[in-house]
């Protein structure tokens, strides 16, 4: 796996709060998966640094203001092609859901700075954050698109069949999604719904049953 470091990557980061902003920028200087850390004072100065060019990164601090999501706009507007993770506590599950919800590729968590780096290292191979729970249960199987359409099947609601078709908790899906195990809970009961099932087992085999997940190439 490449790091961001050996790209020469810039991330470039914003918080309307100044101490935040702060310690984000030491906490993404630390985890040694950027080549260059830089803080962006203000709305303004963030979006005249993205349309300049120079950031491979962008990650938006979450404040209880609720700006993230207008802000992420924003940026995905002046640079569409920028990835942008937003960061936070652990239990505004809400804030972290408004900014996926509006094109955030990840979230980083205040108290997981493991997580953190292996999230920048997965942006520098390429690949999404949360990628490994978007892959199907097992080798020669594969998630049909046109069928999840079909059922109104979000991302994040087949990311969570997935992690429970593997056996995993809500705890271990949420760790591996970046959010709660209550948030979690959420999306499977909407999920449960939506497949007519009572309970992980039979959501799984309905799945299978509706062609969400097929086999063969």
């Amino acid at each position: 796996m490449k790091e961001l470091r050996a790209m020469g990557r810039t991330c470039l980061v914003h918080d309307e709060r100044e101490q935040t902003r702060r310690r984000l920028e030491l906490l993404l200087a630390g985890s040694g998966e950027a080549d260059e850390v830089v803080a962006a004072t203000d709305l303004a100065d963030l979006l005249a640094r993205v349309a300049a060019g120079p950031a491979d990164v962008v990650v938006l601090g979450i404040s209880r203001s609720g700006t993230v999501a207008s802000t992420l706009a924003a940026v995905r507007g002046a640079a569409p092609g920028v990835p942008v993770l937003v960061a936070g506590p652990s239990d505004d599950s809400a804030a972290v859901a408004e900014a996926l919800a509006a094109g955030a590729v990840g979230y980083l968590r205040w108290d997981a700075p493991r997580a953190m780096t292996r999230t920048l290292a997965a942006l520098a191979a390429g690949s999404s954050p949360e990628e490994e729970l978007l892959t199907p249960p097992a080798e020669g199987v594969h998630l049909d698109r046109a069928t999840q359409r079909e059922l109104d099947l979000s991302a994040r609601e087949v990311q969570v069949l997935i992690g429970l078709s593997r056996g995993m908790t809500h705890a271990d899906i949420g760790g591996r999604l970046y959010v709660s195990a209550s948030t979690v809970k959420s999306h499977a009961a909407r999920l449960f719904r939506k497949l007519d099932a009572t309970d992980r087992a039979e959501a799984v085999g309905r799945a299978w049953a509706l062609g969400v997940f097929r086999r063969g190439s």
